[in-house]
C-alpha cells in the first residue's frame, strides 16, 4: 500500500511541468500550446494565453479546466479567467466563450471551467486566456490542470470530499452542513426562527444561511449593529436563493441588497416560495447570505414569522375554532329538536292508549262536547287506510303520510277515519281530539255536531246534483246516437234506391 502512494506521488511530480509567463513570453503575442494535462505555472505579466485540441475520442467527454492559487490567497485573485472556442479564426461567438463568475466576483483561490461533451469536435481549438486585473499585483502562482472525464467533476471535489458530497451525474456540490459555494468552501453559519444570532464581529466577509422548511412560505429578517458606529462601519448584506450556477451572493449578484449605512438596523420580508424542495439533495434550498464590512463590526441577525403570516395563521386559526363552534351548536341543537320530537310522539301514543283502556274519562270529556260515539261513528265512520285512499274524493289530492295527531306514518291496515274536509287520521286520535277541541286538527274546520250534519247534507246535496248531471248527460248521448242511427238509415234507403233506379 505504501509503495502504490509514493508511485502515485512520483507520477504526479513528474508529470507537472513547469511555466514562466513573463516579459520575454509577452514580445512573442501568442498562445502556449499545452500538450501535457497538469502545468505548475508563475505568471509575471498581466496576460497570459495557452491553448489546447482534444482528439476525436474525446468528443464524448466533459473537457475540464481548473486553476487552483497558491498565491495569492483566497479573496485576493483579481483577475479573468475564460476560454473561448477557435479565437484564431474568428468564427467563435459569445456562445463559445466560457467564464468561472462565481470565481472571478468573489476572488476564489479555486477556479472551474468545464465544456459539455459533443459540443466540439478534433479540430477545434480552445484558448485558456487569465487576465490579471489587480494593478500592483507581484507573481501569480497557480495550478493549471486539464482532465477529460465521462462525468461532470464537482468543483473542487467539493472540498476533496470533506466538505460535502459529490452528485457526479450533475456536477453538484451536496454541501454538509455550515458550509456553502458551489465548491462547498465558505463556512457558514445557520440563522433559525429559534433564537438570533448576536455579537457576531465582521472582519471582512461572513457567510450565513436559513433552512427553509415545508411550513414557512416567507419571514423577516432582522439585520442590526451591536454599537453606534454605523457611520463608519460600511456594512453590506447581500441575500440570494440558492442555485447552483451562482454560488454565494455578492455585490455582482443577490436578489436583495441593502446596507447600514446612515441607520443602526434594517428589516426585510423575504419571499421563500422560489425555495423548493430539490430531490438531488433531498432538502429544500437554501436562503445565503453574505454580509461584508470596510471596518470590524459587530452585529445581530434576526428571522421571524412575517406579519402578514403569523396574522393568516392566527386568522385561519380562529376560523377553524368558528367553523367547529358551529358545527357542535347545529348538532346539539339537532339532538335536542330530535328528543323533543321523540317525546311528543310517545306522550301522544301514551295519551292515546290510556284513553282506550279508561273509557270511563272518555265518557266524561265527551259528556262537556256536543258528540258522541255514535255520531262520531256516523258522520265520520270507521275505515282502513287503503280503503279511504280508494275513494274518488280523494284521488287527486295530496294526501299526508303520517298522523297529524300522533305523528306516526299509516299503515295499511290502520283504523282511520277522515272528515269532511278530507283530511286523514287514525281513529282513536281523532275521536280523542274532536271531544276536546271538535275542529280538525289540521285546518281547524269545525267538527261539532251541528257543523257536521250541515256538512253532510251540502255533501250529500252536491252528490245528487252530481247524480242529475250525469243522468242528463247520459240522456243526451243517447238522443245524439238516435239521430245518428236514424240519419244513418235513411243514407242507406237513398243508396239502395240509386241502384234500383240507375
Amino acid at each position: 500500500m505504501l509503495f502504490l502512494i509514493i508511485f502515485t506521488l512520483l507520477i504526479n511530480v513528474l508529470a507537472l511541468v513547469n511555466l514562466t509567463i513573463d516579459e520575454q513570453f509577452s514580445e512573442t503575442e501568442t498562445a502556449l500550446k499545452l500538450l501535457q494535462s497538469q502545468y505548475q505555472v508563475n505568471q509575471t505579466v498581466r496576460n497570459a494565453a495557452f491553448y489546447f485540441q482534444p482528439f476525436q475520442v474525446d468528443q464524448d467527454k466533459y473537457l475540464t479546466v481548473e486553476l487552483t492559487f497558491l498565491f495569492p490567497y483566497d479573496g485576493d485573485v483579481d483577475l479573468e479567467f475564460s476560454i473561448t472556442k477557435n479565437k484564431d479564426d474568428n468564427t467563435s461567438s459569445d456562445i463559445d466563450i466560457f467564464y468561472d463568475l462565481n470565481a472571478q466576483y468573489l476572488r476564489k483561490q479555486y477556479q472551474i471551467i468545464q465544456i459539455n461533451p459533443f459540443t466540439f469536435d478534433k479540430n477545434d481549438k480552445f484558448y485558456i486566456d487569465v487576465k490579471i486585473k489587480e494593478t500592483n499585483f507581484k507573481d501569480y502562482l497557480y495550478l493549471l490542470k486539464i482532465t477529460k472525464t465521462s462525468n461532470k467533476i464537482c468543483p473542487n471535489y467539493c472540498g476533496n470530499s470533506l466538505l460535502g458530497q459529490c452528485d457526479t451525474e450533475n456536477g453538484i456540490c451536496s454541501c454538509f452542513s455550515e458550509y456553502v459555494d458551489l465548491d462547498c468552501s465558505k463556512k457558514a453559519s445557520q440563522l433559525t426562527m429559534k433564537e438570533p444570532l448576536q455579537n457576531i464581529k465582521i472582519q471582512k466577509q461572513e457567510y450565513f444561511y436559513f433552512q427553509r422548511d415545508q411550513l414557512n412560505s416567507n419571514i423577516t429578517l432582522n439585520f442590526g449593529l451591536m454599537n453606534s458606529q454605523y457611520e463608519t462601519s460600511g456594512v453590506e448584506i447581500f441575500i440570494m436563493y440558492e442555485n447552483f450556477e451562482l454560488g454565494v451572493p455578492c455585490e455582482q449578484f443577490s436578489n436583495y441588497n441593502f446596507s447600514l449605512k446612515n441607520k443602526s438596523s434594517h428589516s426585510e420580508v423575504i419571499d421563500l416560495a422560489p425555495l423548493i424542495f430539490d430531490e438531488n439533495l433531498q432538502r429544500y434550498q437554501r436562503l445565503l447570505i453574505t454580509i461584508s464590512a470596510q471596518y470590524s463590526a459587530l452585529i445581530y441577525l434576526q428571522a421571524s414569522i412575517s406579519t402578514s403570516e403569523s396574522n393568516f395563521d392566527i386568522d385561519s386559526s380562529l376560523i377553524i375554532v368558528y367553523v367547529l363552534v358551529s358545527i357542535a351548536i347545529v348538532l346539539l341543537l339537532t339532538w335536542i329538536i330530535v328528543i323533543v320530537i321523540r317525546y311528543r310522539r310517545s306522550s301522544r301514543v301514551q295519551n292515546v292508549g290510556y284513553n282506550v283502556s279508561h273509557p270511563q274519562n272518555n265518557n266524561n270529556r265527551r259528556n262537556l262536547s256536543s258528540l258522541t260515539a255514535n255520531l262520531v261513528d256516523h258522520y265520520m265512520p270507521k275505515l282502513k287506510y287503503f280503503q279511504i285512499l280508494e275513494f274518488p274524493d280523494f284521488q287527486d289530492l295530496d294526501i299526508q303520510e303520517t298522523c297529524s295527531v300522533c305523528l306516526l306514518e299509516y299503515q295499511k291496515q290502520a283504523i282511520c277515519r277522515f272528515t269532511p274536509c278530507h283530511h286523514i287520521f287514525h281513529a282513536d286520535c281523532l275521536e280523542q281530539w274532536i271531544m276536546k277541541h271538535e275542529n280538525c286538527p289540521l285546518c281547524r274546520t269545525a267538527l261539532d255536531y251541528k257543523t257536521l250534519k250541515e256538512l253532510l247534507n251540502q255533501n250529500n246535496l252536491t252528490a245528487f246534483k252530481q247524480h242529475l248531471q250525469k243522468e242528463k248527460l247520459k240522456k243526451n248521448n243517447i238522443v245524439i246516437q238516435s239521430h245518428l242511427f236514424s240519419n244513418a238509415q235513411t243514407e242507406l234507403r237513398m243508396i239502395h234506391n240509386q241502384a234500383e233506379n240507375p
